[in-house]
C-alpha cells in the first residue's frame, strides 16, 4: 500500500499545484474538472478490500494534501479480478473519501 499512497500523494501535488500567473490550478488547463482517480488493486483478496481501503484513507490521513484532494475530487479502487469479471461500470469501486463503504459503479464516485 505504500506504493499506491505515494501515488495518491504524486496526485495531490498534481492536483494543488498553481496555474500560470498564480491563477487558479494548472490541471484546469486540461480538464474542465479534475477526473476521477481510479486504483486498481492487484493481489488482494475478495476478503483483503475493506481492510486495503481502509489503509488508504489512515495514509491519505496523514497526508494534508491528500486529504484535502480526496475532499474535492472522487476516488476510489477495486480489485482488478473484479475489473475483469464484472467490468468497470459495475459496482466494484470502493470510494476513499470516507464515506460508506459500499462499493459503486465509477459514475456514482
Amino acid at each position: 500500500m505504500g506504493e499506491v499512497a505515494a501515488q495518491l500523494a504524486a496526485c495531490a501535488r498534481v492536483w494543488e499545484q498553481a496555474g500560470e500567473c498564480g491563477s487558479g490550478r494548472a490541471w484546469e488547463r486540461c480538464w474542465r474538472s479534475f477526473p476521477r482517480l481510479l486504483v486498481v488493486l492487484v493481489g488482494t483478496s475478495a476478503a483483503g478490500v475493506r481492510g486495503a481501503v481502509a489503509d488508504l484513507r489512515l495514509a491519505a490521513e496523514g497526508n494534508p494534501a491528500v486529504a484535502e484532494m480526496l475532499a474535492a475530487v472522487p476516488v476510489g479502487a477495486a480489485r482488478i479480478e473484479d475489473l475483469v469479471q464484472r467490468g468497470p461500470s459495475a459496482p466494484v469501486w470502493h470510494p476513499l473519501d470516507g464515506r460508506s463503504g459500499r462499493p459503486c459503479g465509477w459514475t456514482e464516485l
